[in-house]
């Protein structure tokens, strides 16, 4: 590998590929989490892997027309449009694991388990308000962190 390419994976995060799945999420008792990585082109140092929880509350804002007020069609079409406001509710760092050194080549998969019985909000889809649920899994190195983007799931009571 050129050093070209090592430092583009230093400043994307691209020297590794980062996964998690979550099953049955719920509030009333912990549930499985699962992190995997796929380490490319390098052993990397590590200083920890871990997980990032949040809880997101979307509510849609909703255009009411004065009365009397005269509005062309593209005024209309540009009011009308999506625009939501959001506010996080629940943010947290969990580690997986502590430093390490990760070997190129090789996949590593770190189960744990969540808790989020001291939470009160679950996953909400409705047409005007939504709490959604995301994690990130995601490895603590030099340069930009390789992760798994925010990926979304559901959490029930």
């Amino acid at each position: 590998m050129g050093l070209f390419s090592k430092l583009i994976n230093y400043m994307t995060g691209g020297s590794a590929e980062v996964k998690v799945e979550i099953q049955n999420a719920n509030l009333s008792s912990q549930f499985p989490v699962s992190v995997s990585a796929k380490i490319h082109d390098h052993d990397l140092q590590c200083e920890k892997i871990y997980i990032l929880i949040r809880c997101t509350e979307k509510k849609k804002e909703v255009f009411k027309p004065v009365d009397g007020e005269n509005l062309t069609d593209n005024e209309k079409i540009v009011q009308e449009m999506d625009n939501w406001e959001s506010e996080v509710l629940y943010e947290n760092e969990i580690q997986v694991a502590p430093k390490c050194l990760l070997k190129n080549g090789v996949k590593y998969n770190w189960p744990l388990h969540v808790d989020l019985t001291n939470q009160s909000i679950p996953t909400v889809h409705g047409k005007n308000h939504k709490v959604i649920w995301e994690v990130q899994g995601a490895i603590d190195v030099a340069g930009n962190d390789p992760d798994s983007g925010w990926v979304e799931f559901d959490v029930k009571v």
